[in-house]
């Protein structure tokens, strides 16, 4: 009778185990069939047609001492190459950012860094309240009121940027910018597989 108790145990632990691997798993499997074919190059872009993009959707990530990471480093240089290839006619760059320009502020540092670039103030969109994923892809949408743009970022983020996109009913397809591979990225992608099931759910409930 012990060993049927214990047996039943393990089988109800290992259904358990499956349910929680599904649960996990298949949000993402579906994220990443369902995008990988809206995303490419720089320089695949670079030489199609004009697709009437009507700018690029540039992520924020970490700043250091005032200067843009290197993964962020990234996103602006292929947004700015964008821009500059006539690819896109304006930037957005979304991130965090403090209104009264004493805390943390990310968007300053893109900002500063694409003027250096030759980028014009003019064809230069600023979002302080992208504090996220979804928030900077839904206020493209209904803050900027743009409908059909290019978001910019490392291909493992760009999956889920293009998800939301979809489910929000902007038009979009993802620019990869990834240069090198960085250190740590195995720890990247592993918080991203969460990212994308959190996402997922945002994605049917609040668009």
């Amino acid at each position: 009778m012990k060993k049927s108790k214990s047996k039943w145990k393990w089988q109800r632990l290992l259904i358990v185990a499956i349910v929680l691997m599904l649960l996990i798993f298949l949000p993402n499997i579906y994220i990443l069939a369902t995008t990988h074919g809206q995303i490419t190059t720089l320089k695949a872009i670079s030489f199609q047609d004009s697709q009437d993009y009507e700018c690029a959707l540039i992520f924020g990530a970490g700043v250091r001492d005032g200067k843009p990471s290197p993964i962020l480093k990234e996103r602006l240089d292929t947004g700015v190459a964008l821009y500059q290839a006539g690819v896109v006619p304006k930037l957005l760059l979304s991130g965090h950012g403090s209104a009264d320009g004493k805390g943390y502020d990310e968007v300053k540092v893109m900002h500063e860094y694409v003027l250096n670039k030759n980028v014009p103030d003019t064809d230069l969109i600023i979002d302080k309240s992208g504090f996220s994923t979804y928030e900077s892809v839904q206020r493209c949408l209904n803050t900027y009121h743009l409908q059909k743009v290019l978001l910019v970022s490392q291909k493992y983020h760009l999956y889920r940027a293009i998800y939301l996109a979809n489910q929000l009913g902007l038009e979009a397809n993802g620019v990869i910018a990834d240069q090198r591979r960085f250190p740590g990225q195995f720890m990247r992608d592993l918080r991203e597989v969460f990212a994308r099931d959190k996402d997922f759910i945002k994605g049917i409930i609040k668009p």
